[in-house]
């Protein structure tokens, strides 16, 4: 069960933008019967587009056309089409041609040219992707007669829940999906992530924009420490809302979409595959905030981290162990640690007043963080991340049958 899901207000519509999903039978059937398994975003006007994309080196060939797309037509885009259950990753040359020829599947139903649709896929690594059922179910989710909420829902795999966000700047509109559950370690960008917006911006604003976004939310969580091949986040703006209004205030939209991108990162990982506590983790105290990060992630992904927050043993020398493996440079005789109000080292010295069963107490509890000073600098980071149970080897060892 994920830690303390969110109760998720209803995703507002965005000016410029239809939703359709389909069932494509690529996704294993629940209990429920069919999944849907396929999304599409159709815009009315050509959208500017900005996209963040996996640093992995075996990039599903859907990243590679996503990103020379948004290079060369990033102020026409009209589409995203995307499916679950299949990664479309790890197949050879097959890949780029099944790709392609789900853009063009797509493009066809929605009337448009091929090069103005973005595509995206996610599922299992290195199965045939079947691309006649994709075609059949991109040909019925063209009405586009879903909603946001559906969307999220149709991106899932291994989520228990779908995820949705959207807020108010001024009188324009901010709404986003994202899936995520496993394999999270992102490097650019999450599982997948979609987010449409009527505030008129141009690609140049839009890109700078997303990426600081983007480094803030999902470059700043990690599940499991594996990085997927087909991490992506797409940015589209129709420019529609009250009439093309110019927008005041740029600061404003990067923070409101900052915020909603936080929001989505932070519910993967109370979604975590295996997940049962959420951790905050405070990097204070270092020369730069890559650093900061760098050493937030670090902790994160340790093994030995991980399983102690999962026997709610404060084990927190295994924190600054990790945090020394992370191969940036610090004094030790200058960090101080704590674990919500609990101090357990303060300038490189174990705190006098520090008892174990405080620790004890704060690990038990579903959601607690740890706030690591260095001492080095006034720059900082936080990293959210979870513990690693039982739960997880079994997801992931039964994950194809």
């Amino acid at each position: 069960m994920p830690v303390n899901p969110p109760e998720l207000s209803p995703p507002l519509p965005v000016a410029g933008f239809r939703i359709g999903t389909a069932s494509c039978g690529v996704k294993s059937a629940d209990l429920r019967g069919k999944r849907m398994d396929l999304t599409m975003i159709a815009t009315d006007v050509d959208c500017r587009a900005a996209g963040t994309f996996t640093q992995n080196r075996l990039r599903a060939a859907c990243v590679d056309l996503g990103e020379a797309a948004i290079r060369e037509h990033g102020e026409h885009i009209r589409g995203i089409v995307a499916n679950s259950g299949n990664a479309n990753a790890g197949t050879g040359i097959r890949e780029e041609a099944w790709a392609q020829m789900m853009i063009d599947a797509a493009a066809e139903a929605l009337g448009v040219d091929s090069k103005q649709v973005l595509s995206a896929s996610t599922g299992v690594i290195g199965t045939p992707f079947p691309i006649e059922r994709i075609e059949a179910g991109i040909r019925e989710a063209a009405s586009c007669n879903a909603d946001w909420r559906l969307a999220a829902e149709a991106i899932r795999t291994t989520d228990t829940f779908a995820k949705w966000a959207s807020c108010k700047v001024g009188e324009y509109t901010i709404t986003g999906i994202a899936k995520g559950s496993g394999m999270i370690h992102p490097n650019m960008a999450t599982m997948l992530g979609f987010i449409a917006t009527d505030a008129p911006l141009t690609q140049a604003q839009l890109q700078p924009i997303l990426k600081r976004a983007v480094d803030q939310s999902f470059n700043s969580i990690s599940v499991d420490g594996d990085t997927s091949t087909n991490d992506t986040v797409y940015l589209l703006s129709s420019g529609i809302g009250l009439g093309h209004a110019p927008l005041a205030d740029t600061q404003a939209f990067a923070t409101a979409l900052e915020t909603l991108c936080i929001e989505l990162a932070q519910m993967i990982v109370r979604d975590g595959e295996g997940v049962s506590k959420f951790v905050t983790i405070h990097i204070r105290g270092a020369r730069t905030e890559a650093e900061a990060r760098h050493v937030g992630r670090t902790i994160a992904v340790s093994p030995l981290v991980k399983t102690a927050f999962a026997g709610s043993d404060a084990n927190w020398g295994r924190i600054i162990a990790a945090a020394g493996n992370a191969g940036v440079e610090f004094d030790p005789d200058c960090i101080t640690l704590r674990c919500n109000d609990v101090i357990m080292m303060e300038n490189g010295n174990l705190h006098p007043d520090y008892r174990d069963a405080d620790g004890m107490a704060v690990f038990a509890r579903d959601e607690f963080s740890i706030t690591l000073d260095l001492g080095m600098g006034d720059a900082h980071a936080t990293v959210w991340t979870g513990d690693l149970t039982h739960e997880y080897i079994t997801i992931n060892a039964e994950y194809r049958t």
